[in-house]
């Protein structure tokens, strides 16, 4: 589905909702109008999910934003449904696969009730606010105090948490069995990414810590994703481009999977021999992504280039006259100074100076001199 399509038929969904809702408010749940408004808006919603397996849109500001862009097209009933979710405290709206009818019902109800009466998720429908863990740190911040809503298990969704990482391993371990991946969970994840950036989040209260040896890989490959999506944004990279940049940057490292855990999660130094099948993991995670149908590009460029330094150097071992792709050097800067800032099995975390120092020394031998300079005046612009 193209996203004009996309966006067309959530418009439709929106106004029919928003006319459900309207009638319900002047009439009652049972209304011949609440019936017919309700109806076309699962019709709309189902013929979305028949495409994709959750639709996902946020509140921003006095827009609904759905895969990075402002929603248009649904004229007054956008307006008025972006009241009732400000009215309602819901920042946040996923339908998944499997909707029923009395699910719909049951939500376009809840808006519609008036006073303090909360948004509630249910197994097919999840909302809540928009909000933002600290890695590293027990406190959080949000955009807003949670709400009832924000404490139900299922409708707190944060855009860095458990959640994100369990896709991620589910998506590698997909890969490790020699199964296609299911692209769908990593578009969700990166238009999540992208969606908060509107708001100018800071990348560094996004980034999560590493809690075992064992998660290193599924926890890396979403900090790298979110540092590369935010300097590709700062850089100007936007709409279906920075998207592909976010899908390339969370699966670098897909290639990983096939390198036996005793290897990538040894203790101390490896072997030269060791050595050698870590460094193949770059070629057998391009080879993989080159089986999977719609992958973008660059993500297979970026698994194969990501330990490719900027002076040619490094592995794996390519032609004179291969040209490194420019986005894979924004992936190889956001992984070095990911794998710094974490605490390894053979290497404690480095100091913010530390890493700069080396990024510094590195310039124009490692990384590309303006895309490492722009990367620290980033991350310097948000600690």
């Amino acid at each position: 589905m193209s996203e004009l399509d996309l966006h067309e038929r959530l418009a439709r969904s929106i106004s029919q909702l928003t006319a459900a809702i309207s009638s319900v408010r002047l009439y009652s749940l049972d209304h011949p109008y609440v019936v017919q408004y309700s109806e076309s808006a699962y019709s709309e919603l189902n013929r979305l999910l028949r495409f994709m397996a959750s639709v996902t849109f946020f509140l921003a500001g006095n827009s609904i934003v759905i895969k990075d862009r402002p929603l248009v097209g649904a004229g007054q009933f956008l307006e008025k449904f972006i009241s009732i979710l400000k009215e309602k405290g819901v920042e946040r709206v996923t339908f998944e696969i499997g909707l029923t009818k009395s699910e719909l019902l049951d939500f376009i109800a809840s808006l519609a009730a008036k006073g303090d009466v909360p948004v509630r998720s249910s197994l097919r429908i999840r909302v809540g606010k928009v909000e933002l863990r600290i890695a590293g740190d027990p406190t959080h911040m949000q955009d807003a105090e949670p709400s009832d809503t924000d404490k139900e298990g299922a409708g707190a969704q944060p855009l860095m948490g458990d959640l994100e990482l369990d896709r991620i391993k589910e998506l590698y371990f997909m890969a490790g069995r020699g199964n296609k991946m299911d692209l769908r969970g990593i578009d969700e994840i990166v238009r999540r990414f992208i969606a908060g950036f509107l708001w100018n989040i800071n990348p560094m209260r996004l980034l999560a810590s590493v809690k075992t040896a064992d998660e290193y890989t599924f926890t890396h490959a979403v900090n790298v994703g979110i540092l590369t999506i935010a300097q590709a944004r700062s850089l100007g990279f936007d709409g279906r481009r920075l998207h592909e940049i976010g899908v390339a940057s969370m699966l670098h490292d897909v290639g990983k999977i096939f390198v036996p855990e005793e290897i990538l999660n040894k203790p101390g130094r490896l072997t030269p021999e060791e050595r050698t099948v870590i460094e193949t993991h770059t070629v057998k995670g391009g080879r993989y992504l080159m089986t999977l149908a719609n992958i973008p590009r660059i993500a297979v460029v970026a698994a194969l280039e990501h330990h490719r330094k900027y002076d040619g150097t490094g592995y794996p071992g390519l032609s004179s006259d291969w040209k490194p792709n420019i986005i894979g050097q924004l992936i190889t800067i956001s992984d070095v100074f990911d794998a710094l800032r974490s605490t390894r099995s053979y290497s404690p975390a480095k100091p913010l100076k530390a890493i700069f120092d080396i990024l510094a020394k590195e310039r124009g031998t490692a990384f590309h001199p303006i895309l490492v300079d722009s990367f620290v005046r980033l991350i310097a612009s948000n600690v």
